[in-house]
């Protein structure tokens, strides 16, 4: 990604590996920046960047760019689950994109989120909310979510950070 040349300064933005934001070593807590940053990200080759003023910054991430906080769930008419929503830290919510699931590791959960399809690891309580969806199958070892009336496999990701 090219840095416009009008662009006098380059701001150090780095996500931590829980999903906190920092600006030149400084936390972000004004929730309205926290919001604007993390609704301005984007990837391009394999690296983050936000747009902010007409500038473009990289962004330096540990873990995952997004995180989700909280899942909503829909059942049908006979309690069975029809639908996940995902609510992003940033306050966003979106339908969970069940195929994107994966684990990576022993047990963290990342799905892709947002329409730029973006990096999300499920936080702990999405996580948790997440894991009493499960279904463990013996026979494959893989977990599923029954979602839908289908029962979607829960892959590995890649250790890059992007699915296979």
């Amino acid at each position: 990604m090219e840095i416009p040349e009008y662009q006098r300064h380059i701001y150090d933005y780095f996500i931590d590996e829980y999903g906190n934001w920092f600006c030149e070593g400084n936390p972000v807590e004004d929730p309205d920046l926290f919001r604007l940053l993390s609704r301005t990200l984007f990837e391009k080759g394999g690296k983050y960047f936000i747009r902010c003023e007409g500038e473009v910054h990289p962004v330096r991430v540990a873990d995952a760019p997004l995180w989700i906080k909280y899942l909503h769930k829909t059942v049908d008419p006979k309690g069975n689950l029809a639908e996940v929503t995902i609510e992003l830290t940033d306050g966003r919510k979106e339908k969970l994109d069940t195929n994107s699931l994966c684990i990576r590791g022993d047990s963290a959960i990342y799905c892709l989120a947002t329409k730029r399809r973006l990096l999300a690891r499920f936080g702990k309580i999405a996580y948790y909310e997440l894991a009493q969806l499960l279904e463990w199958d013996e026979q494959k070892n893989k977990y599923f979510l029954p979602i839908g009336g289908k029962k979607i496999e829960i892959k590995k990701c890649m250790e890059t950070g992007t699915l296979r």
